[in-house]
């Protein structure tokens, strides 16, 4: 075969391709339920979804309404040895009428499909409106999550997709593999985990933090209580007051850190390339370096740790009752 008619054979099989590959794409089938159910005691929600997003928001006390949007869609290249359009149609209204909700011994399950077949074709996104008690985990293979409101613990997952939270009452526990995590008005300890995405944290009551990030920036506001946050890069801003040992590390970023005027406290802050300046009365011990600082700040107390691979280190005066 010559040049032209390789060329020509090659344009052809591309639009075979593009045909099928338009084919499955647009071919979709969709659908939705609600679900209201009685609860005359606290609960657990247990939500997960393969793809698709979850909205979780607070109702009345002594009901959950729950609210689910399908969509069943060819998952193939090509569509081969998959569903066809009655398939898809069919695969919709069965979960319409048969909804993946249960409820047993105060553990509220929704969205857990037992034939994994269906996991390949069904996407379902959930609005789910609780009691204020009620205590949340929530998994999405890929999408987004939104929890605000609930008193209880928070415990909340997702591959891809961003995570928002507003006035949590309790513990929160959430990671993202990639997406921002972005947490306001928890009263609690806080932990996060993103292996791509910035983390933002308001925090209003006491509580250990831990935050870890392989690309992205954190901004922490509030603390109280010990403190961990490590990045593979991406910049650390922090305020409020130790309550145990602080840790921060990143391997390429800066790192500001804003502590109450009588924060009394031990620093031992080292940079690889950067400046290390801080505003608070320092005694230094050891050798004096414009890369790595070590003392006590009137007197000393917890120890605050600083390690930056490249970036500057600053600690101000503020806290609390100075934002950055």
């Amino acid at each position: 075969m010559n040049a032209p008619s390789k060329f020509r054979a090659i344009l052809l099989c591309g639009a075979v391709v593009a045909t099928f590959w338009s084919t499955d794409t647009v071919a979709a089938a969709t659908g939705s339920f609600e679900r209201t159910l009685q609860v005359d005691e606290a609960i657990v929600l247990d939500v997960s979804t393969g793809s698709g997003t979850i909205d979780i928001s607070v109702g009345n006390s002594g009901r959950v309404e729950i609210t689910g949007h399908i969509t069943v869609r060819h998952r193939t290249i090509f569509g081969w040895f998959d569903k066809g359009e009655d398939d898809l149609v069919a695969l919709a209204e069965l979960f319409e009428n048969e909804p993946p909700v249960s409820l047993s011994d105060s553990r509220l399950q929704v969205g857990h499909v037992r034939d994994k077949r269906y996991g390949r074709n069904v996407t379902i996104d959930y609005e789910i409106v609780v009691p204020r008690s009620t205590t949340v985990e929530s998994h999405t293979g890929s999408g987004s999550q939104t929890i605000v409101d609930v008193d209880s613990s928070v415990t909340a997952s997702t591959g891809s997709g961003r995570i928002k939270l507003a006035n949590i009452g309790s513990d929160v526990n959430v990671s993202t593999g990639s997406g921002s995590i972005t947490a306001e008005g928890v009263a609690g300890a806080f932990e996060a985990h993103s292996g791509s995405g910035d983390v933002s944290l308001t925090q209003v009551a006491p509580g250990d933090v831990v935050v870890t990030t392989g690309s992205g920036s954190s901004e922490l506001q509030g603390i109280v209580g010990a403190l961990r946050v490590k990045a593979g890069s991406g910049r650390i801003i922090v305020d409020g007051q130790q309550d145990g040992a602080w840790s921060l590390d990143t391997g390429s970023g800066s790192v500001r850190v804003s502590l109450p005027t009588d924060a009394a406290f031990k620093l031992d802050a080292e940079s690889g390339s950067g400046s290390i300046n801080i505003d608070h009365p320092l005694t230094v011990t050891g050798r004096i370096s414009k890369q790595h600082l070590r003392g006590e700040v009137r007197g000393g107390g917890d120890l605050l740790t600083i390690e930056t691979g490249s970036g500057s280190i600053r600690i101000e005066q503020g806290g609390r009752d100075g934002r950055l």
